[in-house]
């Protein structure tokens, strides 16, 4: 579903806090709470604007102790949870969202 251009972005359906260094997000149509520590918190506040997951593999790298290929995986994982439970949303590149 991801490559290294796809260009991801927050959900418009959420809202999220940073909790000293934790990030806890409520889903507002399900009512669900999910909390991110770590390196999810780290891509959680990256994607503040959207990026492409080659971007957030990058900013993961520079600021986290992870081989490369490493990052890409987990990375690919994690954006792949968040958008199965509707947290993130793939952008088409002129901006408009894509639908499943």
């Amino acid at each position: 579903m991801f490559d290294p251009t796809t260009i991801v972005k927050r959900s418009d359906r959420q809202v999220a806090a940073n909790l000293d260094g934790e990030v806890a997000i409520l889903d507002l149509e399900k009512g669900l709470y999910f909390g991110l520590q770590d390196v999810g918190a780290h891509v959680w506040e990256a994607l503040q604007k959207p990026r492409s997951v080659d971007e957030l593999c990058s900013t993961v790298l520079a600021h986290f102790d992870v081989e490369p290929e490493v990052c890409r995986t987990d990375l690919m994982k994690f954006l792949t949870s968040l958008h199965e439970i509707g947290l993130i949303e793939v952008v088409a590149p002129r901006g408009e969202r894509l639908h499943p």
